[in-house]
């Protein structure tokens, strides 16, 4: 007793607190409970459906990701497209409503052919419209052809039958009125004269006319 009395209290008769060290903590305590969220415990049937569940909403929302970055490019493209359009053709209306003063400078030009040819009045007028050609030219305005070809209703507007020709039907056969176009849209259609076959009808009664007027004179 003497002697765990001496070994309690310190060499200047103070008491002491013993406590264990590590070693006898290991040797005397027992395993250490498993933790329940451990890493190594196996899933169970409500973390495989939660597992799935988050799969099928990862496929669903990079499917999205993908079609709308396919809506996003494809409405891009559409719109460059109409813009590079809308500037190709924003001019069509100053260059219609252009077409009446150059068809009055080719009036002119057709009515002073007769004058002479050192005039500078008309050599003026030539020059104003040799200008204006080559500035609607430069903006993609260029006439319709017309005489010569087959009529097309989409570059052509007929005003009158010609059954006077010898060219096949559905020839034009006079330009009345230029027609111009831009960037291959029509600006204003030609007004042209077709050929046709005069009707068989009429053909047949101005026979039987010509045939009752000479009766009575072969009768005389």
């Amino acid at each position: 007793m003497a002697s765990d009395d001496t070994d309690s209290k310190g060499i200047d008769g103070e008491s002491k607190i013993v406590t264990a060290s590590d070693d006898e903590v290991a040797r005397f305590a027992g395993p250490s409970p498993r933790p329940e969220n451990d890493k190594d415990q196996e899933p169970g049937p409500r973390d495989e459906d939660e597992s799935t569940r988050l799969c099928r909403e990862r496929d669903e929302f990079k499917d999205k990701y993908l079609r709308a970055q396919a809506e996003c490019a494809n409405t891009s493209r559409r719109l460059h497209q109409q813009h590079a359009k809308s500037l190709k053709l924003a001019g069509m209306g100053l260059a219609r409503a252009l077409l009446p003063v150059v068809d009055n400078f080719h009036r002119t030009l057709d009515s002073l052919d007769s004058s002479e040819s050192d005039d500078p009045i008309l050599e003026g007028v030539r020059l104003i419209a040799e200008e204006f050609d080559k500035t609607l030219r430069d903006h993609g305005v260029v006439p319709i052809e017309a005489t010569g070809h087959a009529f097309d209703p989409v570059l052509h507007q007929a005003l009158m039958q010609d059954f006077e020709t010898d060219a096949p039907a559905g020839t034009v056969t006079q330009e009345l009125e230029r027609g111009y176009k831009m960037n291959d849209h029509v600006l204003r259609p030609a007004k042209v004269a077709v050929a046709a076959r005069k009707p068989e009808a009429d053909s047949e009664s101005g026979s039987e006319s010509d045939s009752d007027s000479s009766g009575p004179e072969a009768k005389e």
